[in-house]
């Protein structure tokens, strides 16, 4: 079953659908809950509330056109939730860039493979340092979970203008500092990580 489909099975209260969406997204969740915490207990916590809600709720919910962003969105609401920050700076769109977001590259990716490739990794982690928590988010959502402004928009809270001005604002800091790497590099490892 697609995804619209294991989403109108578990409204129908099928519990069938829910274990599927669970399966489906639960890796997802995770990697994207370890970005703001290292802290696994916290993301197990968040992903269970967030399908425990889901099942409570399943009468009330409305047919989700974009069920990935709607899954992201509210994982990331209850994950911030459970990692003590106050609802009112959440709410406020600039606060949010107190909550930090880890983009790590992985030592194992085939990039970084031998001795002469050690720099690229460095080179890169570098950039990606220079980041700000909520610009490594954006271009974490937006390159290696492939979704769109408005999705980033949603998932962050964010006006759609806003959340194109911070992945593209973004790119164009990386382009500034990247000076010799190339940026296709970069992409391509974020994708990977």
């Amino acid at each position: 079953m697609n995804e619209h489909e294991l989403w109108e099975s578990y409204k129908s209260g099928e519990v069938n659908g829910l274990e599927e969406l669970y399966g489906k997204y639960y890796r997802a969740l995770a990697n994207y809950g370890y970005k703001f915490t290292h802290d696994q207990f916290c993301i197990e916590e968040s992903i269970q509330d967030l399908f425990r809600k889901l099942w409570q709720n399943r009468r009330w919910m409305d047919q989700a056109t974009a069920i990935k962003e709607y899954l992201y969105s509210s994982f990331r609401r209850i994950l911030i939730g459970k990692l003590y920050y106050s609802q009112e700076r959440i709410a406020n769109e600039q606060a949010t860039e107190h909550i930090p977001f880890y983009l790590q590259l992985s030592d194992e990716h085939p990039v970084f493979e031998g001795n002469k490739l050690e720099h690229r990794k460095e080179r890169a982690q570098a950039l990606l340092s220079t980041l700000a928590n909520r610009q490594r988010e954006a271009i974490f959502l937006h390159y290696y979970e492939g979704l769109s402004d408005d999705s980033v928009a949603q998932i962050m809270n964010l006006q759609h203008t806003g959340a194109y001005r911070l992945i593209h604002r973004t790119m164009d800091h990386l382009r500034t500092k990247s000076g010799k790497f190339s940026m296709l590099v970069l992409l391509y490892l974020l994708k990977q990580s």
